[in-house]
């Protein structure tokens, strides 16, 4: 008989994430038959409190973003509930203080809990009701059809004397909020699996907790697809580009950051997917300077918290480990990403990407010199050694980068991916056309991705997505083991 599965789902009413995170675990349930998922209720805003987010613990992360951020953000939030097909519409109010309604939760336990959080977050987030009145709770309780009728009279009449805020739902709440910080929470939707001890933040992370699923399964031979297990439209056998079309895919980087980094080692694994009607354009800017035109912080995870700087190198590791392990399962076509966090950080840049302009084959020297050979590339002398090593011209080629033309050209780039409406990097664009069609031609596909865990969005539009039908959420394919994926 298979061992039973245990998950932690922190979660606050507030938050839109883990509204969209709620409707997704069924679907994770459905693909682990012997998971049990324990609705655990935390107060937001105290985890902001306690690992000082910028935004304050009565904010929202939005708060503090610059314009250009916030409409990127604002539009993949858009694009994920259309994919996900998520009812949502912004409450009036946001955020509307949820201590009631969380203390309401801990009045009920297992089914009970599941079933009445999902009319408090449809009352917040479809129908716009202000769930700091009690007269919401009420109706909110006695509409709710997956309580008991003995239940409801008691949450009923707890709520009309009050006592549902008693001393024992407090101390419920408090508790299980401190137990999330331990845990390394600074935000929910917030995963703990029992037996891998790590937490997972964001619904869009939760085919790292469905990977961990399946390595405790252990599947006698057997194994997750692992493309798979991200939501896609298109799905990982059919992505193919349409019938007499060309696609071409806009990556916009800067050396300096490890993300673009991973994005850049998937670009071999995209050409290879869709072949040579898909073109890739190399965009190359100076991300620093972006920054002080968006009015955005120069390093940027320098202005989060203490929490989201440890939990980010986290999940930098999942995701080399992720991709590594996709590689592996297609056979080990590309080298093993063998990172390595660059010891002096931030990476000054300016004269790297300028040698990429002017020898753009060098771009996977350079970027394994920034993220896994640990060199100091801001330096002229470590540089011109890298690029000689990999048998270059070094001399000619530093000696044309330091040239006005190609530092106009660098300007021009920065200043493109500013009227461009890029706020971070990675980025991407896709653009379509018909075969035979010149330059001129091309037509903008898709909105601005920012990030390589959009990675399956990314692929979807490359294979004729609208941008507006759903995705589908995985199933949970299988195939043969092979190799040696840490499934």
């Amino acid at each position: 008989m298979a061992s039973t599965l245990h998950l932690d789902f922190h979660y606050d009413i507030s938050c839109p994430f883990a509204y969209i995170a709620s409707l997704r675990i069924p679907a994770l349930k459905r693909r682990h038959p012997t998971l049990t998922v324990a609705y655990r209720p935390v107060l937001l805003g105290a985890l902001y409190r306690a690992t000082a987010a910028p935004q304050g613990a009565a904010g929202s992360a939005s708060d503090v973003f610059n314009s250009t951020k916030r409409d990127v953000t604002s539009a993949a939030f858009a694009r994920t509930l259309r994919r996900l097909g998520v009812e949502h519409k912004q409450p009036p109010k946001h955020p509307v203080k949820t201590t009631g309604a969380l203390r309401l939760l801990y009045c009920v336990d297992g089914d009970e809990r599941t079933a009445l959080t999902g009319p408090l977050y449809r009352a917040y987030w479809v129908e716009g009701r202000d769930l700091s009145q009690l007269q919401e709770l009420l109706r909110v309780v006695k509409a709710c059809s997956g309580l008991r009728p003995e239940t409801r009279e008691r949450l009923i009449e707890l709520l009309e004397s009050g006592r549902f805020e008693g001393p024992e739902q407090r101390r419920q709440l408090e508790e299980t909020t401190a137990l999330a910080l331990k845990r390394g929470a600074f935000g929910v939707p917030a995963f703990w699996v029992t037996g891998d001890e790590r937490l997972y933040w964001g619904q869009d992370r939760l085919q790292f907790v469905d990977k961990v699923l399946y390595a405790m399964e252990k599947q006698q031979g057997k194994e997750p697809v692992l493309e798979s297990l991200m939501p896609r439209s298109v799905s990982v056998d059919r992505r193919l580009i349409p019938d007499g079309q060309e696609v071409k895919l806009e990556f916009w980087y800067d050396f300096s950051s490890p993300w673009a980094f991973l994005g850049w080692t998937q670009l071999a694994r995209l050409q290879r997917t869709f072949g040579p009607r898909l073109k890739i354009e190399m965009k190359p800017f100076l991300l620093g300077i972006l920054f002080r035109e968006i009015g955005a912080p120069n390093l940027p995870m320098a202005a989060v918290s203490e929490a989201k700087r440890t939990y980010s190198k986290l999940d930098h590791q999942d995701w080399c480990r992720w991709w590594n392990d996709v590689n592996q399962q297609n056979g080990r076509p590309d080298k093993i990403i063998d990172f390595y966090w660059a010891d002096i950080f931030p990476i000054r840049t300016p004269t790297v990407l300028r040698a990429v302009l002017v020898e753009p084959r060098l771009v996977d020297v350079l970027f394994r010199a920034c993220w896994e050979l640990n060199k100091d590339m801001a330096s002229d002398s470590v540089l011109h050694s890298v690029i000689a090593a990999a048998d270059y011209d070094a001399d000619s080629i530093l000696s044309k980068a330091n040239s006005p033309e190609i530092k106009q050209l660098l300007r021009a780039g920065t200043k493109e991916a500013k009227e461009t409406g890029i706020c971070g990097v990675p980025s991407y664009r896709v653009f379509r056309r018909r075969i035979g069609q010149g330059d001129e031609d091309w037509e903008l596909a898709s909105d601005v991705v920012w990030g390589q865990d959009e990675v399956a969005v990314v692929e979807d539009w490359i294979a004729g997505w609208d941008g507006k039908s759903r995705a589908s959420e995985p199933e949970g394919e299988m195939r043969p083991r092979i190799g040696s994926a840490r499934l």
